[in-house]
């Protein structure tokens, strides 16, 4: 029986990177604003384009759908976000920021900002650059195989991820 060894592969980097980002992302803005991962990503992702339905707004946070929902009721009672009907399809929502969470966008990138600084310290701005540059072209040598063999068209995940 072949055997894999997944802690060396870069698979396993990628995403062991990625989920200790976004836990030190957690840490920050928990302490800073009482934030949980899926809300300070649903106002992230609603600044930068507000009014997005249920779907679209999970599939742009990477979650899923009855994951949001109870996210987005917590949110609209403290009042962070408001639900309001589609009106092309009154069997939909869409979803906007209120004043509050508008309020909070510039104290959140802020803190994307700072937590890169701490996580970045030390590597150089071309090898940056360079694992930008190979992480793209892994995404789309995915997303070419995944559309190739899905037998439709799907959205990339780099169109999801546009936050």
């Amino acid at each position: 029986m072949k055997k894999l060894d997944f802690e060396n592969t870069l698979g396993m980097a990628i995403k062991l990177s990625s989920k200790s980002l976004e836990r030190a992302m957690d840490i920050e803005l928990k302490d800073l604003h009482g934030l949980s991962s899926g809300q300070w990503k649903i106002i992230l992702a609603l600044s930068i384009e507000d009014g997005f339905s249920q779907k679209d707004l999970a599939e742009r946070i990477f979650v899923d759908s009855t994951t949001l929902v109870p996210i987005i009721d917590s949110m609209e009672k403290k009042g962070l976000v408001e639900r309001r009907t589609d009106p092309k399809d009154r069997r939909n929502n869409r979803i906007f920021l209120s004043g509050k969470s508008k309020s909070l966008v510039d104290p959140i990138i802020e803190s994307i900002f700072r937590i890169r600084k701490i996580v970045y310290k030390n590597i150089p701005e071309h090898d940056l650059e360079f694992a930008r540059n190979i992480l793209k072209k892994i995404t789309e040598n995915a997303d070419s195989y995944v559309a190739k063999n899905n037998g439709k068209t799907e959205t990339s995940i780099k169109q999801k991820a546009r936050v």
